[in-house]
């Protein structure tokens, strides 16, 4: 037995516990609003955060001093009030910004409220539908996004296949399979105003989200939803470019749904795949990104996707080698990773 060993495991032990505990009152700060207020008035007291907030004062005072402890507010003695520096206010907040990540922490609680049937589900082999995860899941994973979506698609993502931007700009078509609650629908729309765009989404919660969305955007006129499985999904082709972002590995189906998407695409268009940047194998995942991916397919993507009968069963790690595979049996005759730099997701271009 290695002392050391021990030692050093136990240390991280309580470290990874004080993480866990830690997310939950800022999730707490979240969604009581108590960041928010901060963030508006400035620094504040004891007595007038607890009024801005209609919170009680003592659960608030202890709230107080368990976020200076862990350094996420501020403290000034001299005058006893507290207030929250403008680098995390932005990260925790500014739901526009790049580094935004306030939407996240509520994965949290979110994944914890499921325990129960994921344990049952690793007994039977069954799954958790996603519904089970429940509302907040939908406005989560919705701004989860976002921020990439408003910043990058249109500015970054779609320069890397010219011969699509050119076409989006002439007034193209564009198919998303996987919408969700539609921000990578509306960028597209906002970006080229000639183009028409149709998501489909299996969620019905998520394409009634995308569509008041779309509303709200400007572009209801030229962007549609659909309610329905990529796989089975009645579109009209052909289009210039056809898309499943960040959701082909939690898809019970993928070959079905590549074969689906190879069928709408035009002959000269572009199938385009966005996933997780994983490595092929346990030893290249072996890593802080492996660690989360595979952290957030055990508590969701995985149990999502066993509901369906013969799923895949893929997982949010979807390496490379595993996309081609999908890719060569639903048809596509090349898959090409395009040179878009991004920390999280890799980015495939598909040949019919």
């Amino acid at each position: 037995m290695d002392q050391s060993r021990v030692d050093t495991f136990a240390e991280r032990l309580v470290t990874e516990i004080n993480a866990g505990m830690s997310c939950l009152n800022l999730y707490l700060g979240l969604r009581l609003g108590l960041y928010q207020a901060l963030a508006d008035v400035g620094p504040a007291g004891l007595a007038e955060l607890a009024r801005r907030t209609e919170t009680n004062e003592r659960y608030l005072r202890e709230w107080l001093e368990c976020m200076v402890v862990g350094g996420y507010l501020d403290y000034a003695p001299d005058t006893a009030r507290f207030s929250i520096p403008s680098e995390h206010a932005l990260v925790l907040l500014d739901r526009d910004n790049a580094a935004y990540l306030g939407s996240l922490i509520a994965y949290i609680p979110i994944f914890a409220g499921v325990l129960n049937p994921l344990m049952e589900a690793f007994r039977t082999g069954g799954g958790v539908p996603f519904a089970a995860y429940g509302p907040e899941m939908v406005e989560s994973a919705s701004m989860a996004n976002r921020p990439m979506f408003i910043r990058d698609y249109v500015s970054r993502w779609i320069p890397a296949l010219p011969d699509i931007e050119a076409r989006l700009k002439a007034g193209g078509r564009v198919a998303e399979m996987g919408c969700g609650s539609g921000w990578s629908s509306i960028s597209l729309a906002q970006g080229f105003p000639r183009v028409q765009v149709d998501g489909v989404d299996m969620d019905a919660a998520s394409i009634e989200q995308a569509g008041y969305n779309a509303q709200r955007a400007g572009v209801a006129d030229r962007v549609t939803f659909h309610v329905g499985a990529a796989e089975e999904m009645c579109l009209n082709p052909p289009y210039d470019l056809v898309t499943a972002i960040e959701c082909l590995h939690d898809m019970a189906y993928p070959v079905r749904v590549l074969r689906r998407m190879r069928e709408l695409v035009d002959s000269d268009g572009a199938v385009l795949i966005i996933d997780e940047a994983v490595g092929d194998s346990l030893t290249e995942n072996h890593n802080f990104l492996g660690h989360l991916f595979y952290n957030v397919s055990v508590l969701h993507c995985l149990p999502q996707a066993m509901v369906f009968p013969e799923t895949a069963g893929t997982g949010a790690v979807m390496g490379a080698s595993t996309l081609r595979k999908y890719a060569e049996e639903a048809g596509f005759v090349q898959v090409e990773v395009l040179p878009i730099e991004n920390a999280f997701w890799r980015f495939y271009r598909l040949i019919p």
